[in-house]
């Protein structure tokens, strides 16, 4: 499976192993000052960069916030659509006759008696949204006498 080797194959390899050698001589470390120097100078870069990033966002931003409140001449409509004021399928007999007491879902139902009836307008006069209460009844209180 392997190919047999030719000369010139174990020439380059001798020849290489050669230069390494030579080049493993030759070759030293950097005195640890200049190791020293080379990280200090990168990493007065990094935090150049850094810095010169944080002030581009920065004045980025409130350029960006004086624009968009330069900008405020126009009113800005409702988020959603108005609601109809008429509606068809409700006829509108019924829509002008509100009901004479309006109470909540979760109270039971109580009468007014006729005499404490609230003085005012006709009921056809009254608009829709007027709430009509009934007054608190008395109970009597033990004075203590």
């Amino acid at each position: 499976m392997t190919e047999p080797r030719t000369p010139a194959d174990d020439r380059l390899a001798g020849a290489l192993k050669r230069a390494a050698d030579t080049g493993a001589l030759a070759a030293a470390p950097a005195p640890a000052g200049q190791v020293s120097a080379r990280g200090a100078r990168r990493r007065r870069r990094v935090y150049a960069v850094t810095a010169a990033l944080a002030v581009c966002l920065v004045s980025g931003g409130a350029a960006l916030a004086s624009v968009q409140l330069g900008r405020g001449g126009a009113p800005v409509g409702p988020a959603v659509p108005p609601s109809p004021t008429r509606s068809a399928s409700v006829p509108e007999s019924s829509r002008t006759s509100p009901s004479p007491v309006t109470r909540s879902p979760l109270t039971p139902a109580t009468r007014t008696p006729p005499s404490l009836t609230p003085s005012g307008p006709p009921a056809s006069s009254r608009s829709s949204t007027a709430l009509v209460t009934t007054p608190p009844t008395a109970t009597p209180t033990d004075t203590g006498g």
